[in-house]
């Protein structure tokens, strides 16, 4: 019985080492910082080395403090933000485009109440492999370690989650 048992975790052992890590779809949620910049560029490295689909998406929660809430400012917000975001997504295709990569998603979503909830539910419905993240947004608050958005990324992701520094 002994021998039985060497030999099952003999086997096990060496499925685990063949077992190999299959990314085929990234999600890297951009704001335009520095940070997110950052993880846009090793979300296309790993996209090259894995032949992987980098999908690109920009999350607008709700109107900054300090916006007025009539239709036409905030309609004004809505369109200025996603103006930007086209920008940022052109610069990570003509990146991803410079190293060989053409399978490129991006997506804007709008007026959602969570940033981390509308991140985390687009990995599940779009059967991420890994999320690639800055660890600070654009809020400019530097005396966090890890921002609110990627600290609720990593604790309720349910694949990989690569933070960028």
């Amino acid at each position: 019985m002994a021998s039985t048992l060497s030999e099952s975790i003999e086997k096990k052992e060496d499925r685990e080492e063949r077992d190999e890590v299959i990314i085929k779809r990234i999600l890297v949620p951009i704001d335009g910082s520095s940070y997110s910049n950052r993880a846009s560029k090793y979300a296309i490295e790993v996209s090259r080395l894995q032949k992987a689909q980098i999908l690109c998406i920009h999350v607008i929660s709700k109107l900054p403090y300090g916006y007025e809430y009539s239709g036409s400012a905030t309609e004004q917000y809505f369109q200025d933000a996603m103006s930007q975001a086209q920008i940022w997504f052109k610069k990570i295709i003509h990146m991803a485009e410079n190293k060989g990569i053409r399978d490129i998603k991006t997506d804007i979503f709008t007026d959602v109440l969570s940033i981390t909830d509308a991140i985390i539910n687009y990995a599940l419905d779009n059967s991420i492999d890994l999320i690639v993240i800055g660890t600070k947004g654009k809020t400019g608050i530097e005396r966090f370690l890890l921002g609110s958005v990627a600290n609720g990324v990593i604790q309720h992701a349910n694949c990989p989650v690569l933070l960028v520094r």
